[in-house]
């Protein structure tokens, strides 16, 4: 037997029962998620080198370049979702409990997080730092002329982007701790930070 076939049968018994009854992939209701066959699940398995990767798991079905991965331990545990990009499943989010509580959904995804829209500022950036003013700039994608930058740097706290969608920028500073600190937004008149770790 493969280590495809006894990575399959690790898999809970739900799952099991849907994989053998299932002729090609369905998708969900919008059409977005495919969820595979089985002669799918072992081709989209060794494009993505899953086992390598995450051993002990499945990547079941497909989002674009995102994957939802099944952990084969004969237990009905969690549909897990990560970035194809960089398999791990300690990146994972859930989006259901259990394969049979998402075939019962329809494959439906959890609903988006509702993202905070606030003036956003940059403040206590030390003031002989124009290169640190320059990398938000660059995270911001903002037009300050670099003409501007000591100047912008003198009249901190100053408005950086209006409205601005806070988690837009918080999965920006994902990849930007060094300039977490220097990000905040509008709270009733009150600046606070807009990477907090409590929300992480």
């Amino acid at each position: 037997m493969s280590a495809f076939e006894q990575l399959v049968i690790r898999t809970d018994i739900a799952y099991q029962r849907w994989l053998a009854s299932t002729d090609g992939d369905v998708f969900d209701d919008d059409e977005i998620v495919a969820v595979f066959c089985r002669n799918s699940l072992r081709e989209r398995n060794a494009t993505y080198e899953v086992a390598q990767w995450l051993p002990d798991h499945l990547m079941i079905g497909q989002e674009g370049d995102r994957g939802y991965f099944l952990t084969c331990d004969g237990a009905a545990g969690p549909i897990l979702c990560i970035d194809l990009g960089g398999l791990s499943a300690g990146e994972g989010t859930v989006v259901a409990p259990t394969f049979e509580a998402w075939l019962r959904t329809g494959f439906a995804l959890p609903p988006e997080p509702e993202w905070l829209t606030a003036d956003v500022y940059v403040d206590r950036v030390p003031v002989d730092s124009v290169q640190i003013l320059y990398q938000l700039r660059k995270l911001l994608g903002a037009t300050w002329r670099f003409s501007d930058l000591r100047a912008l740097l003198a009249t901190q706290p100053f408005l950086a982007v209006k409205a601005c969608h806070t988690g837009v920028l918080q999965d920006r500073l994902e990849q930007a701790p060094d300039l977490r600190p220097f990000f905040f937004h509008d709270a009733n008149g009150a600046l606070e930070p807009v990477w907090s770790s409590d929300e992480r």
